[in-house]
Parts: C-alpha cells; sequence; structure tokens
C-alpha cells in the first residue's frame, strides 16, 4: 500500500468481502472448540485435577482473543459498508486552483503524504512500534480518524487477538486431548 489516503478505503473493502464468509466459519470453528476446551477444563478443576489449571487460563485467553477479534472484525466490516456508502453517495470534488495554478487538492495530499511520512518513520519505544507508526501514518494520510474511523481502534490488539484467533483451533483440540488424559 502506498501512503494515499485512497489506498486504504480500496484495501479495506477487498479485506473485509475476502473475510465475510470464510472467516465467519473459522472464528466459528475455533470458538467452538476453545470454549468446548473451557468447560471441559472448568469440569475437570471441579473435579480436583489441579493440573488442569494452566489449560484452563490458556483456553479462557484464547476465548478472549476469539471474541476480541470478533468485535473488532464487525466493527471494522461496519466502518468499510459506511465508507462504501460514503463513496456511492459522493459527487464530483470541487478543486479550486490558486494564482499560480496548483490545485488545492494538490497541495493537501502533498501534505499529507509528507505527514504520513513523518509518522511513519517515528518510533517510540511502545509494544510492536513499526504497527503502530504504520497505523500513525495511515492515519495521517487519510486525513485523520474523521476520514478513516476504522484506523481509530488499535491495530496492535486485533493483530494479538487475530493471531491468537488462528492459533486457537488447533492448539484447543491439542488442549483438549491432554485435559481429557488427565481428567
Amino acid at each position: 500500500m502506498s501512503a494515499l489516503p485512497g489506498s486504504l478505503s480500496l484495501f479495506l473493502p477487498l479485506l473485509v468481502k475476502m473475510l465475510k464468509g470464510p472467516g465467519k466459519f473459522f472464528i466459528a470453528l475455533n470458538g467452538l472448540m476453545t470454549g468446548l476446551l473451557l468447560w471441559l477444563a472448568i469440569r475437570a478443576v471441579q473435579d480436583g485435577h489441579s493440573a488442569v489449571w494452566v489449560i484452563l487460563v490458556i483456553a479462557a485467553v484464547l476465548l478472549l482473543g476469539i471474541v476480541v477479534f470478533t468485535v473488532r472484525g464487525y466493527q471494522l466490516s461496519k466502518h468499510v459498508d459506511d465508507l462504501e456508502k460514503l463513496n456511492l453517495d459522493a459527487g464530483q470534488d470541487v478543486e479550486i486552483y490558486t494564482a499560480d495554478g496548483r490545485s488545492t487538492k494538490d497541495a493537501e495530499m502533498e501534505q499529507r503524504f509528507n505527514d504520513a511520512a513523518y509518522e511513519a518513520s517515528r518510533r517510540d519505544a511502545a509494544f510492536m512500534p513499526r504497527v503502530k507508526a504504520a497505523q500513525r501514518a495511515a492515519i495521517a494520510a487519510a486525513g485523520g480518524t474523521v476520514q478513516a474511523p476504522y484506523l481509530k481502534a488499535d491495530l496492535r490488539i486485533t493483530i494479538i487477538a487475530g493471531m491468537l484467533t488462528m492459533i486457537a483451533g488447533p492448539l484447543s483440540f491439542f488442549l483438549f486431548i491432554i485435559t481429557a488424559v488427565i481428567s
């Protein structure tokens, strides 16, 4: 993706459309498996198997990740749908030319690009600094969160929740077997 504001508005709807069908099934399947693991771990702890506490905590963290990723996905989908409606409703943009023949749109795009480049180069000591810098650059390129409400939420949390969702199914299946053997 480039630093231009339009690239995010083209990329995100494509991503949301790709994840609607298979993504819902994947999240539901991983959520079901993790929920079953959590239920089995709770039952094993109630029966007095103290070794299952670790599995119980892992299942709870995985399920929390799935819930957070589901909520963030819904919010992203809602914002992208609103963005598509806005793009369909918008007519022709008005450009104002200055005395030297430059368009105000050109100056605005140049400023946004410079702001995005500055934000992308700034790295602080925060967790996942490159992701945070990329998010700040995308916000600057889009012209702020008013123009791109889908960038308000911290992308680091969404990425971590997505990774937890991806590993939840296979890990839950493995831990489900271990819990069944222990109890």
